[in-house]
């Protein structure tokens, strides 16, 4: 584990588990963080536990951590970058709101073109049903029977003969009645 950063209370117990692995023997004290072995009575005595003083690569360590610590720190912001920002931020707003009114007003568009569609359908589907009403047969038939007179034969169909002379007769007398009505229109 050389060389990895590690956190305070991680040291601190690194050194405490090496300072009793390392006592075997009665337990001495240690002397006073800060003082020498020998100290004059008139010193007050700091008694530094059962840890002995940190190594520099420790204090190292520490002092890493701190300087870390305190790079984090923000810089302040200038007012032009946090206009500019707030411009940016406003212009996304009106441009996601204004395509948000036009996506809805497309969604009515659409919404009222089916409804549309489907009052068309349904009065296709009328008039449908009215042609198929009009020109069913038993219409036709009663309409026949009762206001022109037509009715079905009775009997086998019959054959007609026309005589010659009664065909060409017939022809004069249709065309001398088209020659007046020719005239009167020129």
């Amino acid at each position: 584990m050389a060389n990895v950063p590690k956190n305070i209370g991680e040291m601190y117990a690194e050194r405490a588990m090496k300072a009793d692995s390392a006592d075997a023997t009665p337990m001495a004290i240690p002397p006073a963080i800060g003082t020498s072995e020998s100290h004059s009575p008139s010193e007050p005595v700091i008694y530094g536990g059962t840890m002995p003083p940190p190594s520099m690569q420790d204090e190292f360590a520490r002092q890493s951590l701190a300087v870390r610590k305190k790079g984090g720190k923000s810089r302040k912001q200038s007012p032009f970058n946090l206009m500019l920002t707030m411009v940016a931020l406003a212009v996304a707003i009106v441009l996601y709101v204004g395509n948000v009114i036009a996506v809805q007003q497309l969604i009515k568009e659409v919404s009222d073109e089916q409804a549309q569609l489907q009052q068309i359908l349904n009065e296709q589907e009328l008039l449908k049903a009215q042609i198929n009403k009009m020109s069913s047969l038993e219409r036709i038939r009663s309409m026949a029977e009762d206001e022109l007179g037509l009715h079905n034969p009775q009997g086998p169909p019959q054959w007609i003969e026309i005589d010659g002379s009664k065909e060409r007769q017939i022809q004069q007398e249709l065309s001398s009645q088209q020659t007046p009505a020719q005239t009167s229109n020129k």
